[in-house]
């Protein structure tokens, strides 16, 4: 009987405290079989974490390198969380090829990102295996910074038609919900590995005679699958998934040095001096605070928006008197979080501000994670110019009765308008997304106009 091992990660999000036991036990893995693959599915990097953001994913990419993997595909925290030429560019010194076949160099999609590959063709076992990889289809995310992205079943079934293998893999950075659609729709792909939704499929789960597998998130699992063959006919006769627990993986002996290690890299590419500032600036997760005063003030000149909706669980720490470094800032809005504006009709409004009325003690208290916030509870709600009146049922903009005519510009970011929290966001057509810039970076633009000596250093 012939066996073929595959070896898979995704969702790692920078954790790199898991990272020491993950790459331990792969590369032991890679030492042991010369034919075993390994993939890593997308949202490798995120930029919470200071050797990330202070190498622009570079230093991700050097991890990765030094299994090193077969091949990977992108995330939205790869391909919509950098700048274009920091994405353009993220793989130049990479080891493996990256696989993506819905992403493009321009809207019009007329080439695919010279970044990437549609499709591979890998020989191992003496089998013929195509590895397709496709990632979510963010499409304001993408053309605002430039890209073109595809509806990636539509991509997979074009680039399925033309391959020819004995194992067709596809590397899906799409979700649960659509790697299911593209299991049952295209029975040709034998394995799904999957990312985006961070599902853990202990033992894999089976549609349409499809194998899919995934390792949840943040490298709390790796993922492996055995694919067996008929030694007269070639034909798979057996397909199996199951995943490792990272805290039950052996532990190399300098794990910790190499975890502090991460960190203090991390903190020296940012240590540049941003600003001096006169007395500190502080934050609250409860009420506005002078740090919250500050970055509303900052996002309305950013955006030219009316007002600035968040939650002040976004502001992680204080800004210290003296000297502020791009490290602060970091630790400050951790968040790969963008600017996003909605024009918002005042009925549309006056339904946002009772939904916020509505949920608002609810969320204060809740332990949020993800739709890109990157803190500990969500916080109180701040709605600068925007107030409810309960006792007379009515919803106030600079406590006037609200014009139903009028369009206001609501500036937000991401986790309000992928969150499911306030329904009526999802509905305003007109958004308006700003990148590259991420809030920390117009934070740091705000701290150099308003303290001055914002020279780096």
């Amino acid at each position: 009987m012939e066996r073929l091992t595959i070896w898979h990660t995704n969702d790692i999000h920078s954790h790199l405290d898991k990272w020491p036991r993950i790459f331990t036990f792969l590369r032991e893995k890679r030492l042991a079989a010369k034919d075993d693959l390994f993939f890593d599915i997308g949202d490798f990097i995120d930029r919470v974490h200071p050797f990330t953001e202070g190498s622009m994913g570079q230093g991700n990419v050097d991890l990765l390198n030094a299994l090193p993997f077969d091949a990977v595909t992108i995330g939205n925290n790869e391909g919509a969380a950098l700048g274009h030429e920091e994405l353009e560019h993220l793989y130049d010194r990479a080891e493996f090829p990256v696989v993506c076949c819905n992403i493009y160099e321009d809207k019009a999609q007329t080439e695919l990102a010279k970044f990437a590959k549609s499709s591979i063709y890998i020989t191992k076992a003496n089998k013929k295996i195509a590895v397709i990889g496709a990632t979510a289809c963010f499409t304001e995310y993408y053309e605002a910074l430039g890209w073109g992205i595809e509806e990636p079943i539509r991509a997979i079934k074009r680039e399925v038609a033309k391959i020819s293998a004995d194992v067709i893999i596809l590397l899906s950075h799409l979700g649960l919900p659509t790697d299911e659609k593209i299991a049952e729709e295209i029975p040709e792909i034998d394995l799904i590995l999957g990312g985006h939704t961070h599902h853990l499929l202990e033992e894999g789960k089976v549609v349409n005679n499809t194998l899919l597998a995934a390792a949840g998130r943040w490298g709390e699992y790796v993922g492996e699958v055995t694919v067996e063959f008929d030694e007269n006919t070639g034909h798979i006769t057996a397909k199996q998934a199951r995943v490792y627990k990272t805290e039950d993986l052996p532990a190399p002996p300098n794990e910790e040095d190499q975890v502090e290690a991460f960190l203090a890299q991390g903190k020296a590419e940012l240590s540049q001096k941003v600003v001096a500032l006169p007395h500190q600036l502080e934050h609250n997760w409860f009420k506005r605070s002078a740090v919250s005063d500050l970055f509303h003030e900052a996002a309305c000149e950013w955006t030219k928006a009316d007002t600035f909706l968040t939650n002040a669980g976004i502001y992680m720490t204080d800004l210290p008197r003296g000297v502020v470094t791009a490290y602060d800032i970091h630790q400050l809005l951790p968040h790969p979080l963008n600017f996003i504006v909605l024009s918002m009709t005042g009925i549309e409004l006056d339904v946002l501000i009772r939904e916020i009325a509505q949920k608002e003690a609810e969320l204060r208290d809740i332990p949020l994670r993800g739709f890109g916030f990157r803190g500990e509870i969500f916080g109180a709600i701040l709605t600068s110019r925007m107030s409810f009146d309960a006792d007379n049922d009515i919803a106030l903009w600079d406590e006037k009765a609200i014009n139903p005519e009028k369009i206001y510009r609501i500036a937000t970011h991401d986790t309000f308008v992928y969150a499911p929290f306030f329904p009526i966001i999802k509905r305003v057509t007109q958004k308006e997304v700003y990148t590259p810039e991420l809030l920390r970076d117009v934070m740091t633009w705000k701290l150099k106009e308003k303290y001055g000596g914002g020279q780096d250093q």
